[in-house]
């Protein structure tokens, strides 16, 4: 039985991260003449709606702080995200704002707890750094993108924010679970600031409207099922099914998945830069997070 849900786990969370590579792609390609925070409006609104429906039982004893933090973070990181994805090519937005996770991580414990880190993890942060350095250089190139990027500075500004959005969302959720909310909940009432806020931008961004065909209404909702709600409730399933190093595995080979995946689309041209930097920073992430494994079963043995 636990075997069972354990490999129901990985390959959900597989299923996951290869749903939120395509969508990425797709939406980078297919959706460029809709605005961003109209993208988010749909997605979320889909979403929230679903998981009210199905999943907003299991709430845990109130606590306003992690909530507040969690919606706030919940709409700096999709909307700051999905607008970089208009400005740099998908692998280096995904890579950025997974990168800076490790980092985030090891100024909070420096900070909060007076904790330095270890040679090994000062290692990973120079070599994420030198990976988001490269893949800065490669964005600045506006290399990767079939026309010329526009705005690369603004567009990895983002993908940084949004990265310490993910950061915030992780703790927020992790400390509502510690008060007994299931995770399912969690994902219920994190979209209420969300929701208003890319409605609010959705009106208020001026520029050339989409020509709202069928089609292009099809593929909004679908990427928005596929890249969004499918990955979130999968997530959801299989972190609550599987041990975390394998969710950490798959998650920190999202942005080599990405690149590979972007090799399908016209949109985006071949990049040894952005390959290089891909590759540097997964290395990285990988090493951080078998070290991770190594040091907690150690600690478990003795």
């Amino acid at each position: 039985g636990n075997l069972a849900a354990a490999d129901a786990g990985r390959a959900a969370v597989l299923a996951a991260v290869l749903l939120q590579a395509i969508g990425k792609v797709v939406y980078g390609t297919a959706l460029t003449a809709v605005p961003s925070p109209f993208f988010v409006f749909v997605s979320f609104s889909l979403t929230a709606s679903m998981f009210l429906l199905f999943a907003r039982k299991g709430t845990g004893e109130p606590a306003w702080t992690p909530l507040v933090v969690l919606n706030a973070a919940t709409a700096v990181t999709f909307l700051c995200f999905f607008h970089a994805l208009k400005l740099i090519e998908p692998a280096i937005a995904v890579a950025v704002n997974i990168g800076i996770g490790p980092l985030l991580a090891v100024l909070i414990a420096w900070r909060a707890a007076g904790e330095r880190p270890g040679a090994h993890r000062l290692g990973v942060c120079v070599g994420i750094l030198l990976g988001c350095c490269v893949l800065c250089l490669s964005a600045l190139q506006g290399s990767g993108f079939s026309a010329d990027g526009s705005r690369p500075w603004l567009g990895l500004a983002a993908s940084a924010v949004a990265g310490v959005g993910t950061v915030l969302i992780t703790v927020a959720s992790r400390s509502l679970m510690d008060r007994g909310w299931q995770p399912g909940a969690v994902l219920a009432h994190r979209f209420y600031l969300v929701i208003p806020a890319s409605l609010l931008l959705s009106l208020a961004v001026d520029g050339p409207g989409a020509d709202w065909t069928l089609d292009l209404w099809l593929v909004l909702l679908g990427v928005a099922v596929v890249g969004v709600l499918a990955p979130l409730y999968l997530l959801q399933f299989g972190i609550r099914r599987c041990d975390p190093y394998t969710v950490m595995v798959t998650m920190a080979a999202l942005p080599a998945l990405t690149f590979l995946i972007e090799g399908a689309s016209p949109a985006y041209q071949w990049s040894w830069t952005t390959a290089g930097g891909v590759l540097i920073l997964t290395a990285f992430l990988m090493a951080d997070v078998v070290h991770a494994r190594r040091k907690t079963s150690r600690s478990a043995s003795v």
